[in-house]
Order: C-alpha cells, then sequence, then structure tokens
C-alpha cells in the first residue's frame, strides 16, 4: 500500500512503532503476550541530518528491544523512491551507529508499483542500497506489493518470488525480504515457495487504527488461509492512533492485548512515519 503524504501522515499518529508478539499467537493468546518486551518494525523517512530525526534514529536504535532477533527500522532516503542514486553521508552515520548498539538492524526501502517497475529497475534499487550502505543493510523493504498488477489479471507470483530469490541469494545474511500487501493476499503463495523464493515477513495490515472509511484495523481480520502459517511470518503497520490510547500505563496494556489477539508476529501502532511518538518510552516499558 502506497504510505500517505507527508502533510496526511503530519495530521496522523501513524504507523511507526512495530510491537512483537512474543512466539506464535493464536486467537484468544493476548494474555500470555501482555507486559512482556517486544521486538520492534520502525520506519523512519526523514533525514538524518536534521537534529530532531537524528535524535529520533538514536532513540530508535538504542530503545529497541532486539533480544528476539527481530527488531529493525526502515530507512527511505529519498522518500517514496528508496536509496536515490548516491550514498549520503548522514544516512550511512545513522546506520552504522544503529548497528553498532546490536538491538535493530536497517531495512532499506523499495517500491515496486504493484508489479509495474520493472524487475531490473527494482534490482538497480537493490544493489544500490548494498552498494551505498556496505554492511549497514539487513535487508530490503518491498513497498506497494500485490497479487496481481492493478486492473490487470497479470500474475505477480513469479515477479515478487524473482526478487526475493534476488535479495537472498546474492545477500545471504543480510537478506531479510519484507513484502507490504497492505492487505490480506489471497493466498500463501508468497510463503509457500523454496526459502530462496518465499518473502521472510509479510505486512497483511496497513490502515487506520478506527477511523471510518481509512481501512480501520479495529474492522479488520486475517484471511483463513494465514492460520497453516506461524505468526512469525505476518505484520500490521497501523496509522492513526490516538494519544488518549496511551494515556496511562494500563492503557498501554490494554492495547498490547488487543492488538496482539491477531496472529502476527510484528504489530505498528504508534507514530508518524517520519517521526517517533511522544509515548515511544512508555510504549516499550509497557509493550
Amino acid at each position: 500500500m502506497s504510505r500517505p503524504t507527508l502533510e496526511f501522515k503530519r495530521l496522523l499518529l501513524s504507523a511507526v512503532v512495530a510491537v512483537l508478539a512474543c512466539g506464535t499467537l493464536g486467537a484468544g493468546r493476548a494474555d500470555a503476550a501482555v507486559g512482556q518486551h517486544h521486538d520492534e518494525l520502525v520506519p523512519l523517512y526523514d533525514n538524518p541530518s536534521d537534529l530532531t530525526f537524528a535524535s529520533d534514529w538514536q532513540n530508535a536504535c538504542s530503545q529497541s528491544y532486539g533480544g528476539h532477533g527481530g527488531s529493525y527500522i526502515i530507512a527511505d532516503p529519498q522518500p517514496g523512491a528508496g536509496p536515490g542514486t548516491a550514498a549520503v553521508q548522514a544516512w550511512s552515520k545513522v546506520f552504522m551507529s544503529c548497528r553498532s548498539k546490536g538491538r535493530a538492524s536497517v531495512l532499506g526501502y523499495v517500491y515496486t508499483d504493484y508489479g509495474r517497475r520493472s524487475i531490473a529497475s527494482i534490482e538497480q534499487d537493490i544493489d544500490r542500497w548494498y552498494k551505498f550502505y556496505p554492511g549497514e543493510i539487513a535487508g530490503i523493504f518491498f513497498d506497494q506489493t500485490s497479487d496481481a498488477q492493478p486492473g490487470t489479471t497479470v500474475n505477480n507470483s513469479a515477479f515478487y518470488q524473482t526478487l526475493a530469490s534476488y535479495v537472498h541469494q546474492h545477500e545471504r545474511g543480510n537478506g531479510e525480504v519484507v513484502f507490504n500487501f497492505g492487505a490480506n493476499p489471497s493466498s500463501g503463495w508468497m510463503l509457500a515457495g523454496s526459502n530462496a523464493k518465499n518473502a521472510d515477513i509479510v505486512v497483511t495490515f496497513e490502515g487506520s487504527y478506527n477511523d471510518p472509511g481509512l481501512n480501520p484495523y479495529t474492522a479488520w481480520a486475517q484471511a483463513s488461509w494465514e492460520a497453516a502459517y506461524p505468526a512469525g511470518d505476518f505484520a500490521a503497520m497501523i496509522y492513526d492512533t490516538a494519544n488518549a490510547l496511551y494515556a496511562s500505563p494500563s492503557s498501554y496494556l490494554t492495547a498490547c492485548a488487543s492488538l496482539n489477539s491477531q496472529r502476527v508476529k510484528y504489530v505498528s501502532v504508534g507514530t508518524w512515519y517520519d517521526a517517533l511518538p511522544p509515548f515511544w518510552s512508555s510504549f516499550l516499558t509497557a509493550c
């Protein structure tokens, strides 16, 4: 799913914090995760040379819970376009600092335009990420993924399996692959192939928390086919989460219980795409 515009995002309290439910959670098992620390998936897309933004990266990298081996921060140096055409020193410094803390790894943003971009152009972006920031990138976050090209019957499975294979085979230990569908795919084809062709994490929801007309998470349910796969394969990215929800520690725990009730490993609940939320530290403490 495409990200909201920057103006829209600044008006919304948008998805950035990704709460990792410890272990595989089934429906009704939220109580097992409440009060336990989780890993995070954190999109931070703005300019690290900005002092406020640099502080956000510092906090995200130093405060993320990395004990479960799955904390990630998503970078997008050219908003919506990924690595750009040259390395940016400010980004490199941020990535190296993050890596040195050993708590979170960096994923590079690459858009796919729902299968309409050429594989060659996408692979060029992938190569640029690893060339511009050697040893600093742990994998690729593929945005705007879909079962088929919009308005057509062109199946995208071979397209995305090719991209997953390219990352896994070329980068090996630094080849985490995340597909952001933003909605439930029609089937599990992106998880049912060989390991080389599979995604490592599939974002099956991206929308508001409870805004009518804005694809509310509170009205969403996972597709039945997803029950055949572990919770660690899935993520939900939720924006426009009300500040009031986090007014007290008990509210954090209630939110954790509610959000962890879905069979997803990563649940984003909390900030703008280009900044951390004011309740970042409190949320980590509670969840």
